[in-house]
């Protein structure tokens, strides 16, 4: 059977063979009806296009790669998702890199993904300092979107999290149900961590109350797993004065092992204390206790952060310094009496 080429489904559409192509490469000039027409028709004809003729003929290798610092993290995992969903609807091919929280093997994989000359780089970097990011702007030719954060460097792209909006909408929620004593179970000392943090307090500022640095546990570097971080700063928040009546953590694994440490005394979750997470993981919030959390819309911001990256493949004319910020929501659950 000779494979099905270009003309093909061109002719089988009667549309252009211009037209095809431009749906296969994501670009926007396309009206949904078409690209749906056609992209259906990929799919039921088993189209597979000759990456190396359309390389050489467009200077596009139909790739992206997408960098993360953990392929194990649900939050990330749900960011690759949604990038996955993108890429694939337009025809791209999709490679990843675990840059396992390290920077020089981040830097490898960046290296790597443009020896191979993929079309785009979608990172989430675990590097904060200002000679990283003044290097990714000397790459000017490399279209790069950074995800999660918002990159200091002038005039690059990204998709990100309002960040500081995570700590203060979960602290205003604790509030508005009566918590006044609030603990926070805070993350790594990085600018998300930091950020996160301070929304935390800027809640309690906002409402009138006293903030009380006994109320807030470090939980980092101690080599346990979140969910032993999250129990174990419980139990000593537990054994001080003036034990807290409401809770908030960075993670949803860290709410888990806090609300377990407290059930584990007898507390009773709402009546005495109430607990919120961060992440809505699906299966988390919804074991023993549903668990209210901060969606961090991570399948969202992956999509937008494709969408990003495709737009300006596709369009020379493309904005080059742009970013996006998104909104975390609250997802009440019985942990705060809904």
């Amino acid at each position: 059977m000779m494979p099905v080429r270009l003309k093909d489904i061109a002719d089988d559409l009667n549309l252009s063979k211009m037209t095809i192509s431009k749906v296969l490469r994501g670009q926007a000039d396309i009206s949904a009806e078409t690209k749906a027409r056609v992209l259906k028709r990929v799919k039921e004809l088993k189209y597979i296009p000759n990456i190396n003729a359309n390389s050489l003929r467009t200077g596009q290798t139909m790739t992206v790669g997408l960098i993360l610092p953990s392929l194990h993290d649900a939050h990330l995992s749900e960011v690759a998702e949604g990038v996955a969903e993108v890429i694939h609807t337009c025809g791209y091919g999709l490679l990843v890199g675990d840059s396992r929280n390290d920077p020089e093997l981040e830097q490898r994989q960046i290296e790597m993904f443009l020896s191979r000359q993929v079309d785009a780089i979608l990172l989430v970097s675990t590097q904060e300092t200002d000679e990283f990011f003044e290097q990714m702007h000397s790459l000017r030719k490399t279209n790069l979107v950074f995800m999660n954060r918002k990159s200091p460097g002038v005039g690059e792209r990204f998709v990100s999290l309002q960040e500081e909006e995570v700590g203060r909408i979960a602290c205003a929620h604790l509030i508005s149900c009566g918590c006044r004593r609030i603990a926070y179970l805070r993350g790594p000392r990085t600018a998300i961590g930091d950020l996160r943090a301070k929304g935390y307090r800027q809640a309690i500022t906002d409402h009138g109350l006293t903030f009380q640095p006994n109320l807030v546990a470090d939980t980092m570097g101690t080599g346990e797993t979140e969910y032993r971080r999250g129990f174990q700063a419980m139990m000593k928040l537990m054994a001080t004065r003036g034990r807290p009546d409401g809770v908030m953590a960075y993670t949803d694994m860290m709410a888990a092992g806090a609300m377990d440490a407290a059930m584990s005394a007898g507390v009773k979750i709402p009546a005495e204390m109430m607990f919120a997470g961060c992440g809505n993981d699906a299966l988390l919030c919804d074991m023993r206790m549903p668990l209210t959390s901060v969606n961090l819309r991570s399948y969202e911001i992956g999509q937008k952060a494709a969408r990003m990256a495709l737009q300006s493949n596709s369009n020379a004319k493309a904005p080059k310094g742009r970013g996006l910020i998104v909104r975390p929501t609250l997802v009440k659950r019985a942990s705060t009496a809904g």
